[in-house]
């Protein structure tokens, strides 16, 4: 789905950027094109981060509870 309709960016090329390494919306913005017109896909963008922040999390949480 389009997230942003400035940039024609769609919400899946926003996770793989996420994915990739962007920890910003600027970091997004700069690979992605995302957020640099109307930013009315900043909200998409920074809840995005957000979730990829809490899979990691939950994930270095079950690895450390793995060794433990």
């Amino acid at each position: 789905m389009i997230v942003c309709i400035c940039a024609n960016v769609s919400d899946r090329a926003i996770a793989q950027a996420v994915r990739e390494g962007c920890q910003s919306v600027d970091d997004i913005t700069m690979k992605t094109g995302a957020c640099s017109g109307c930013g009315q896909c900043r909200g998409h963008c920074q809840a995005e981060l957000q979730a990829h922040a809490a899979v990691v999390q939950a994930k270095a949480l079950t690895e450390h509870c793995a060794v433990g």
